[in-house]
């Protein structure tokens, strides 16, 4: 049974409860004001604080989950729904979206650095993406649908999600992999120079405010059941 998870002090938390003493507060100085740009009852859109390049999106939920997984374990139609609304928006404004996650559990090395689960949404070229992983020598396995990621072994396990023109794969670690393993890759597919990936070496500002002001029009072109980024969201509660 997958179970809410309290969020207090955990990552993203803070800045999803509203808090005004944040990392992204602190870095940015009220330029722009907020990185939100979409919410629903138990999910939230923002732009990526430290982005690889225009464009660069995350999608995590309200509560606090290690995963994806665990995520649609809950909440599948409300994923769906989101992504259904979201992806042609996305495709318009930046391109052909590849979603990239890094998936865990607790107890279980997830290679990212942040424990709060969350989608990545790029720009890039998701077949070089796939050449780099299968050169990395990972075993993967396609699916269906986003969907069967709710299913067993994948709420309970470490995994890499791959989403990439409608083709759901799952990639499976060795261990063997560094810290922000997949941003890594996507830097590599951008020629972004080693360690110049790394979301604490370069914060690229200008993308980031960038990508809020070519998104700026989005809630106004979804449904009305949404919250914007004016709204108070919660987190663990």
């Amino acid at each position: 049974m997958i179970e809410t998870m309290q969020c207090a002090g955990a990552d993203f938390c803070e800045e999803l409860s509203g808090a005004g003493d944040t990392s992204f507060a602190r870095f940015y100085e009220g330029d722009p004001p907020s990185r939100l740009i979409y919410s629903t009852e138990n999910l939230t859109l923002l732009a990526d604080m430290s982005p690889l390049v225009l464009g660069h999106l995350l999608l995590l939920p309200s509560n606090h989950y290690m995963s994806f997984a665990q995520v649609l374990s809950l909440h599948e139609a409300e994923v769906s729904g989101f992504l259904a609304e979201i992806v042609p928006l996305y495709r318009e404004a930046f391109g052909e979206p590849l979603i990239l996650e890094h998936g865990s559990s607790a107890g279980q090395e997830s290679h990212a650095c942040i424990t709060h689960a969350h989608l990545h949404f790029l720009p890039i070229d998701g077949d070089a993406v796939d050449d780099h992983l299968i050169a990395d020598a990972l075993a993967y396995r396609d699916l269906g649908s986003l969907g069967e990621l709710a299913l067993s072994p994948w709420p309970s396990s470490a995994y890499f999600l791959r989403v990439y023109r409608e083709r759901v794969r799952v990639y499976r670690p060795t261990g063997k992999q560094k810290r922000q393993y997949l941003r890594s890759v996507a830097g590599a597919v951008l020629a972004i120079e080693d360690p110049e990936w790394d979301y604490a070496v370069v914060m690229r500002k200008g993308e980031l405010r960038r990508t809020m002001r070519m998104v700026d029009y989005w809630p106004g072109k979804l449904s009305g059941n949404v919250t914007t980024v004016d709204a108070e969201l919660s987190c663990g509660e």
